[in-house]
């Protein structure tokens, strides 16, 4: 499915090619893997150019540069092992910080943190003050009628070495920091995992690439801006995927993709989806779930604009993404309750309801799916 889990945070051409540099308005010929070729078929989140910081003119920026292309390398099997020997990593109390912001910022539980630094009172935190941050290594989970799926979880935190400012203008404190939140999933035991793994890493690297990519470009061009005055951190980027369905042969993820650029006004997200079929490795499309022969298409889409009818939207409702067209149907999972479909950022509904997700139960298309496909191999 092309338009991948991880469906459309250093440059592609980076991720590609670390040896290629990533610098200002000279940068050299990008390597032929794009953003629009891995995530073929979805729609960008890019945020459009933030604020730029009063008197600030362009610079380069190669210290900040190196330590993201490192971020977009770190997204590697085992990465999350990497510097064990150099000590438990560490976090300053920042103003307006919480237990519970600071927990959430590394993906980890308040409970997590208190343990980690012997606190007895979350409420009780100072400026300054130093954190370890709790170890996450990789956990294990079992699947009865499946694989071995592995949550490889990825984080990277990046000084840009440039003072942050608030949306008033005024310094916030400390530099402008990037992060990166990069959990993913990997299989353990079929044949063909391998070429499973590499499609989910290459996905995952292909999106902090353009991600990092992005902020890097805003940052040279305009200052570290953020519109939200309270801390340094306005430029992250956060993967969270879920596994839906894992048997012998079929395997699907569904992962929840936000970023917040410097000087956004919100943060951007959306869904990313990925069903393989373990017997080959290789992504399965939609169209290879149903009868080619039948009307497929035009059914889906009147299911689908059924139960999107139930959805609460926040301003004017709008069903474009599920009329009768295939391509609006590319973002979806295959699970043990029926076909979940996803939507492209911006084709549904209105304002928050770009993680909107609606299940389709497997006999509501009885009569068009595919004679012996992925539907009739989940049993």
């Amino acid at each position: 499915m092309s338009h991948g889990l991880f469906g459309p945070v250093v440059a592609i051409v980076c991720l590609v090619s670390l040896a290629v540099g990533c610098g200002g308005p000279e940068e050299a010929e990008p390597a032929p893997i794009t953003v629009g070729e891995l995530f073929e078929g979805s729609i960008a989140t890019t945020t459009g150019a933030g604020p730029a910081v009063a008197g600030w003119t362009y610079r380069d920026l190669p210290e900040m540069r190196t330590a993201l292309e490192a971020c977009v390398a770190s997204v590697d099997v085992g990465s999350t092992t990497a510097g064990d020997d150099e000590g438990p990593r560490t976090v300053v109390v920042e103003s307006g910080d919480s237990l519970g912001k600071i927990a959430a910022r590394f993906d980890r539980t308040v409970d997590q943190f208190m343990r980690a630094n012997d606190i007895s009172d979350p409420d009780r935190l100072q400026v300054g003050q130093v954190l370890v941050i709790p170890a996450q290594r990789t956990e294990i989970a079992l699947e009865s009628d499946g694989p071995t799926v592995l949550v490889e979880p990825v984080y990277c935190e990046v000084d840009t070495g440039v003072p942050a400012f608030g949306p008033d203008g005024v310094q916030i404190g400390g530099p402008g920091i990037i992060e990166v939140f990069a959990d993913w999933k990997r299989l353990e035991g079929p044949d063909e995992a391998p070429r499973v793994n590499g499609r989910l890493r290459g996905l995952v690297q292909g999106s902090v690439g353009s991600f990092v990519a992005d902020v890097a470009d805003e940052v040279e061009r305009f200052g570290f801006a953020c519109r939200d005055g309270s801390h340094a951190r306005c430029a992250w980027l956060q993967h969270r995927p879920e596994v839906l369905l894992v048997t012998d042969d079929l395997f699907s993820v569904r992962d929840v993709v936000r970023r917040l650029m410097p000087g956004a006004s919100a943060v951007n997200e959306e869904i990313r989806t990925e069903t393989f079929d373990l017997t080959t490795g290789r992504p399965i499309t939609v169209a290879e779930l149903f009868d080619p022969l039948t009307d497929w298409v035009s059914v889906v889409s009147v299911e689908a604009i059924s139960r999107l009818a139930q959805e609460p939207w926040t301003d004017e409702r709008r069903v474009v993404g599920a009329s009768p067209e295939a391509s609006n149907f590319e973002r979806f999972n295959l699970t043990r309750g029926g076909l979940v479909l996803s939507f492209a950022p911006g084709t549904i509904g209105g304002q928050g309801s770009h993680t909107v997700s609606i299940t389709i139960p497997y006999r509501s298309l009885d009569g068009f799916w595919a004679p012996g496909g992925p539907v009739s191999r989940i049993g």
